[in-house]
């Protein structure tokens, strides 16, 4: 296991305390702003990556639709959400139809202001409607501890025991015995959380969660890491020292929020 490694298990280990207890004793709305703060970042990290010698105000669009978008999630109607998409899409059309120069590069500038309002925005703003739920705090706190084990366990058994390289076209250093490593250790933290906090949780539906989290989580940080090998970077941003930036954090919550808040919602009520 390489100092890199070491720096980043050790980082989590001193972040994640802190982030729980702020998240479990805080009042209703530090959660939603704490979504706010990373979706802020994380937007600014990915137009630096994918828009780099694009004008400021094309960056400053795209952030801050992505934030209105997860206000409207977070705090008010969600019906609210398909005339706001009208509105994104009028707003983008006449502001790159304004700056844009050059036509040829028009349309894939466009799918990616687009894309990370929707990947970030949009995404990130689960963690917020699950908070809304029944028993929301908890179920974050489930989320963000399911998650972040099977982050450090995948690092941990990819750094000791990886072998057979998962897909090194978009991540070089992810193996397969770190997807196991990643699984095992969501399945085991998920476990202990339903026992102490949510005993209502059955052991086989624990397990599912588990492992679609552990999934999930994964998916999203390889959909990161393509956007950071097609930026040619290492990581999104220096905010956070060593692990990179807000987007190398968040990155395994766009997927499995929205992942976690369906399962509840349709799948697993009984448990709400």
């Amino acid at each position: 296991m390489g100092k890199i490694e070491k720096r980043k298990v050790w980082m989590a280990l001193i972040m994640v305390p802190p982030i729980v207890l702020l998240i479990a004793l805080g009042p209703f709305v530090v959660l939603h702003l704490m979504v706010l703060l990373a979706t802020f970042f994380g937007l600014r990290e990915y137009y630096n990556l994918v828009l780099p010698h694009s004008k400021w105000i094309e960056r400053a669009v795209g952030i801050g639709l992505g934030l209105i978008l997860s206000i409207i999630i977070s705090f008010g109607d969600t019906k609210e959400i398909y005339p706001f998409f009208v509105i994104v899409l009028l707003t983008l059309s006449v502001l790159f139809m304004v700056t844009s120069k050059d036509l040829s590069s028009t349309i894939s500038k466009m799918g990616m202001a687009l894309f990370g309002i929707l990947f970030i925005g949009f995404l990130l703003a689960y963690v917020s409607l699950i908070r809304n739920m029944t028993n929301g705090r908890l179920w974050v706190l489930f989320l963000i501890t399911t998650v972040w084990a099977g982050d450090i366990s995948a690092l941990l058994i990819g750094s000791f025991f990886g072998r057979h390289k998962l897909y090194p076209k978009i991540s070089p250093k992810k193996t397969s015995e770190g997807l196991v490593g990643a699984i095992v250790g969501s399945i085991i933290v998920a476990l202990a959380f339903a026992l102490l906090f949510i005993p209502r949780l059955k052991m086989g539906s624990c397990i599912l969660l588990a492992i679609g989290l552990g999934i999930f989580g994964q998916l999203g940080d390889f959909t990161e890491s393509m956007l950071k090998r097609s930026a040619q970077v290492k990581d999104s941003g220096t905010l956070i020292p060593g692990h990179g930036g807000m987007l190398d954090r968040i990155d395994s919550f766009l997927f499995s929020a929205p992942f976690l808040h369906y399962s509840l919602l349709y799948f697993f009520k009984e448990t709400l």
